[in-house]
């Protein structure tokens, strides 16, 4: 057996899901638990706000559930996480501000972990000169940490609850017609609800589509003032047009 084969049969080893496994040896077994303690702590800091709102029985049933159906894909336990909120969409289907916060909680964490990149701010783009032509080519790159998610509950509100306490009192309210916004200003993540209209023109410029696109589709009042507060909150890195870059 090469090294690398007996490196990849260990791995199975420790990430083993077979709680009634008998043959693994005292030291496997104690690799074990330390492989999964690890995991579920990285779970632990990463969704604070989530473990406290739904209690440290219920958030460390469905931690130990993640682990042993979602062995790390990636080199640091930063990135361990990802799918955990899709997980606790699925076991905690009637109280959807569950999976909602835990997103918000992941995407707010890797806003402030992702690579800089430079602001695009109202001045620049004023500066830039362009005509009605160059606007309806006009792509956006989007800022560090951009990700939006469509939700139904007031899990924003539930995030500031949350923030210097468990929110005991904290009542869970369906969020009509709302989306969440999370990016990076500057060094400091940042998130707030908005329409479901302005999710679909922002998810199509970070697609890649052209302004002109999203103007033909919205309404100008509605697109006039989207604009104004994107670059207001920088939510952009750049506008690019026949290769030229502001």
């Amino acid at each position: 057996m090469s090294l690398l084969d007996r490196q990849l049969a260990f791995r199975a080893d420790i990430a083993a899901d077979d709680e009634s496994d008998d043959s693994a040896s005292p030291g496997m077994a104690i690799y074990r638990n330390a492989y999964r303690g690890r995991l579920l702590a990285a779970l632990e800091v990463s969704f604070e706000r989530t473990r406290r709102w739904v209690g440290e029985d219920s958030f460390t049933a469905a931690a130990c559930h993640y682990v042993l159906t979602h062995p790390p894909r990636g080199w640091t336990l930063d990135a361990y996480g990802a799918d955990f909120p899709d997980l606790l969409a699925a076991l905690f289907v009637e109280d959807r501000e569950v999976s909602e916060l835990a997103w918000l909680e992941w995407q707010m964490q890797q806003a402030f972990a992702a690579p800089d990149r430079e602001t695009l701010d109202p001045a620049s783009l004023a500066q830039a000169g362009y005509g009605d032509d160059d606007w309806e080519r006009l792509i956006f790159t989007m800022a560090a940490g951009f990700a939006h998610l469509p939700i139904s509950t007031n899990c924003a509100a539930l995030w500031g609850a949350l923030a210097d306490g468990d929110a005991a009192d904290f009542a869970v309210m369906p969020q009509d017609d709302g989306a969440l916004l999370v990016w990076r200003s500057g060094l400091s993540p940042q998130f707030r609800v908005m329409s479901s209209l302005e999710q679909k023109a922002l998810a199509a410029l970070a697609d890649g589509a052209c302004f002109g696109e999203i103007a033909r589709d919205a309404d100008p009042q509605h697109l006039g003032g989207w604009l104004a507060s994107w670059l207001g909150e920088g939510i952009f890195s750049r506008a690019t047009i026949a290769g030229d870059t502001v």
